[in-house]
């Protein structure tokens, strides 16, 4: 089986490094280190704006229980893409590099985590995964047959293939402390707050952000990513994940028969 990349994972990743590096306090992972799938992960030791500022009595419900108001960035947690979106019984994503589409999958969270992954090249479907519990199963092309993969290889197999693990390094960066809020809006069918990083942006000018290029991100009132879009960077470095089909009756993985 083999599979090329539009883009490797390292040019992806160079303008997120460096806005990760320019939030202030952040340790950023090596590319390599992000792109191998090593679970390292970057941390941030800056101060939240909140923190910084004394606290008033307020009257309003508790953040947990209330929807974000405006300016108000909820939290998010990149490395939920690599597995399962809490509180979400299923979804479908699909990853793009320079527009081309380049990975897609259905996930569905009960009773167990389970995945059905396509890679795609030039519009063509080259590999399949089936993803049950630690089952794992693998097809060339849209039409192969699939076969059974150990549980050890299927685990390398995916760490190359998924797209998602590249973010996931950067799961913990406070990203509220880079971005700019735009306010709620709906995104893939879900009421979501966008933010974006610009260069006219603290975080864009320090990391020296090309004139046009933006990450404009959107965060679902539950907290989770229903898309991010990187643009502007150049065809190899311009990104796009997304995040549709939320709890839709029609996402379903089945085993190989």
């Amino acid at each position: 089986m083999t599979h090329r990349r539009h883009a490797s994972p390292a040019v992806v990743l160079l303008p997120i490094a460096l806005i990760v590096a320019a939030c202030g306090g952040a340790t950023t992972p090596s590319v390599g280190a992000a792109a191998s799938g090593s679970g390292a992960v970057a941390s941030s030791s800056a101060p939240s704006a909140a923190a910084s500022q004394p606290s008033a009595p307020s009257q309003e419900p508790a953040a947990s229980d209330a929807a974000p108001s405006a300016g108000t960035i909820p939290s998010f947690d990149l490395s939920a893409l690599t597995g399962a979106i809490p509180g979400v019984d299923s979804y479908r994503t699909s990853f793009s590099i320079g527009g081309v589409e380049q990975y897609r999958s259905v996930v569905v969270t009960q009773p167990v985590l389970s995945k059905e992954i396509s890679i795609v090249e030039d519009g063509a479907v080259t590999s399949r995964f089936i993803v049950i519990g630690k089952e794992t199963w693998t097809a060339d092309g849209a039409d192969g047959a699939f076969e059974a993969v150990p549980e050890a290889m299927a685990g390398l197999m995916l760490l190359a293939f998924d797209p998602t693990m590249m973010l996931s390094a950067y799961a913990n960066v406070d990203w509220g402390l880079a971005a700019v809020d735009q306010g709620a809006e709906q995104k893939n069918g879900v009421q979501a707050r966008h933010i974006k990083i610009d260069p006219t942006t603290l975080a864009g000018l320090a990391a020296a952000m090309p004139a046009g290029s933006a990450i404009d991100i959107w965060i679902a009132e539950a907290g989770y990513i229903v898309a991010w879009e990187m643009s502007g960077f150049g065809a190899d470095s311009d990104m796009s994940i997304q995040i549709t089909g939320v709890d839709d009756p029609a996402n379903t993985v089945q085993a190989p028969s």
